[in-house]
């Protein structure tokens, strides 16, 4: 068979703006009258467009693969107003409905994209679900550690299926931090026993990760890191250790991201004094550097 023909950057930015460009076009001149009906229109071309995308190569497929992205996304969008407007629902009404549609569209709709987006819709009515029935904002971080433990394994598991669902649950975790950043519980928000349980399940990760190389003095480590940090820190370190062993450059990235937005939240929020904070921003650098030279030997140096 002849090898694919790969479309050059450029191209495919112009015909991905093309592709959300006609998706707006239609949703301005024929959406808005209904947005039910409508919706399941935007869903049956995206899902056209799918198809026809399979069975096309070159600059068509790039454009009917971006027009499935955009049609799917707003159809779905349309279609969750517009039963939610009709029928009045409830946070909890949202949650479960976009988890109906989550779990439906997901082995429909195949794009990485399209799948991570429907899954953190439904991981956020979660959240605003349990903010609606006034549950404790330390509730709400048990729920986030649930969270993160399924993408991290998730993640660290071979199969790409699974891969969207976990990218779709990570960034649900930081809802609490947004949820109580105004309230008086902002500045306990990601700490206290949920940061200990955090600590628990990475430990529990690492030995599934190592089995009989397991390192006594890295789980205690770890530990210690949970106990005197935030919650928010050893994520950004999970993540950042899982992308440096599978050499990958988005959860490197995500990892950097979400440790220095944690250590930012700790610092500001620290009560102590300054010099004991600078103390803190040394000991994250030595730490930073030690887990990469660490990751570095082996099957890993270069």
């Amino acid at each position: 068979m002849p090898k694919e023909e790969k479309v050059p950057f450029m191209v495919s930015v112009l015909l991905a703006f093309g592709a959300w460009l006609a998706c707006l076009a239609a949703l301005f001149f024929f959406a808005l009258r209904n947005m039910i009906w409508f919706g399941a229109a935007f869903v049956l071309v995206a899902a056209a467009c799918r198809y026809g995308a399979g069975r096309r190569e070159g600059a068509l497929k790039a454009f009917l693969t971006h027009a499935s992205l955009a049609f799917s996304l707003f159809g779905k969008g349309m279609l969750f107003f517009g039963i939610t407007d009709l029928w009045g629902l409830n946070a909890g009404g949202c949650f479960v409905l976009l988890t109906v549609m989550a779990a439906v569209s997901y082995p429909l709709f195949t794009q990485g994209m399209d799948r991570a987006v429907t899954v953190f819709a439904a991981a956020w009515c979660a959240f605003a679900w349990l903010w609606e029935l006034r549950v404790p904002l330390v509730y709400m971080e048990t729920l986030s550690m649930a969270f993160f433990a399924a993408a991290y394994a998730l993640l660290m598991g071979s199969r790409a299926l699974w891969r969207p669902l976990a990218w779709g649950l990570l960034p649900a975790c930081a809802m609490p931090v947004f949820i109580g950043s105004f309230g008086p519980e902002a500045a306990a928000a990601f700490g206290g026993l949920n940061q200990v349980l955090l600590g628990a399940l990475l430990c529990g990760f690492y030995a599934w990760q190592t089995r009989k190389d397991f390192n006594m003095l890295l789980a205690a480590l770890i530990l210690v890191l949970a106990f005197v940090s935030n919650s928010g820190v050893c994520m950004g370190a999970a993540l950042l250790a899982l992308g440096f062993a599978q050499n990958n450059r988005l959860l490197k990235a995500a990892g950097v991201g979400v440790f220095a937005l944690a250590l930012c939240w700790l610092y500001f929020h620290l009560q102590t004094t300054l010099l004991v904070k600078a103390y803190y921003l040394c000991a994250s650098g030595v730490l930073l550097l030690g887990a990469y030279a660490w990751l570095k030997r082996g099957s890993y140096a270069r």
